[in-house]
């Protein structure tokens, strides 16, 4: 279900934002044609983006300046933004304004492989820049995982950037005795799997991943560029190598809105999606929403 909040208004129009806004609509032409308002209005939106002539991050016009803009009234302006929002290329801000968002990324996990992979198969230009590549003490869960019983681990800490925009944080957790040197390895827009490949012989093939939902906290909204408490998609999980050994512990969030997961199955069994119980009997999913079995890799 849409629910719609109330926000501040969007800053003011400048006089040169507006006389653009003049050009880029002046040709579209409203009438003699069987198309609803609301829906000429959405497709010339549609078109802009599209053709290049607003950018991704570029923030609309209020509202209000549009419909004065287009000689319409307000009511066809917004449901014709509403539809665009709907159809993944706006993003609305609350209290800044709509923005032009883009197409979806495409995450595919039906195979394995890292996020700057799957980025290059789809010919998107990645950036991936290191936030952290330290020693830090065992996490448990991360000891339980890998079968460890190091006192420290080494975290990969990454943010992936596309089109000069924050769209996911990497986490990765690995041996320091398993993989020395590895704390001093260059990992700026490098494949960690590649790495592990090229510099220890280690070939990662298999993963066992957990998919769902979450919402991010202040620091991670921070490194995103996205408001406190946005949605993300958080896939976590251990990526083990071809001889079945543990080789990382990771996680991934997501931005909900820039980030879309395409699914590839096979039937191998009958249990191909499996529900998280509560620890209680009865097979009922985890309060705050449910969760996926995957095989999945992170970066």
């Amino acid at each position: 279900m849409l629910m719609m909040t109330r926000s501040s208004p969007a800053p003011a129009e400048s006089a040169e934002t507006l006389a653009r806004w003049q050009e880029l609509t002046g040709p579209f032409a409203f009438t003699n044609s069987s198309m609803p308002l609301h829906a000429r209005i959405s497709q010339l939106l549609v078109d802009l983006i599209e053709g290049g002539d607003l950018a991704v991050g570029e923030r609309l016009p209020a509202e209000r300046d549009l419909a004065e803009l287009l000689g319409v009234s307000l009511a066809p302006v917004r449901q014709a933004i509403l539809d665009v929002v709907n159809k993944g290329l706006l993003v609305r801000g609350r209290g800044r304004g709509t923005f032009v968002r883009g197409p979806g990324l495409d995450e595919k996990i039906s195979i394995l492989h890292s996020f700057t992979e799957s980025m290059r198969a789809q010919h998107v230009e990645v950036d991936t820049r290191v936030l952290r590549q330290e020693r830090v003490p065992m996490p448990p869960e991360v000891a339980s995982a890998l079968g460890l019983r190091e006192n420290s681990a080494m975290l990969l800490e990454r943010v992936a950037i596309v089109g000069q925009e924050p769209v996911a944080l990497l986490y990765a957790y690995l041996s320091l005795r398993a993989y020395p040197g590895l704390l001093d390895a260059p990992m700026a827009n490098r494949s960690l799997y590649e790495t592990l490949r090229d510099q220890y012989g280690t070939m990662v093939t298999k993963a066992d991943s957990v998919i769902e939902l979450a919402r991010s906290t202040s620091a991670e909204a921070g490194k995103l560029g996205i408001a406190v408490g946005e949605p993300l998609l958080k896939v976590q999980g251990t990526a083990f190598a071809d001889s079945g050994q543990p080789v990382e512990y990771f996680r991934v969030l997501y931005r909900g809105d820039r980030v879309r997961f395409q699914l590839e199955s096979h039937r191998e069994s009958d249990r191909l999606v499996r529900l998280v119980g509560t620890g209680h009997g009865g097979g009922r999913p985890e309060t705050g929403g449910r969760t996926a079995a995957a095989k999945r890799s992170t970066a």
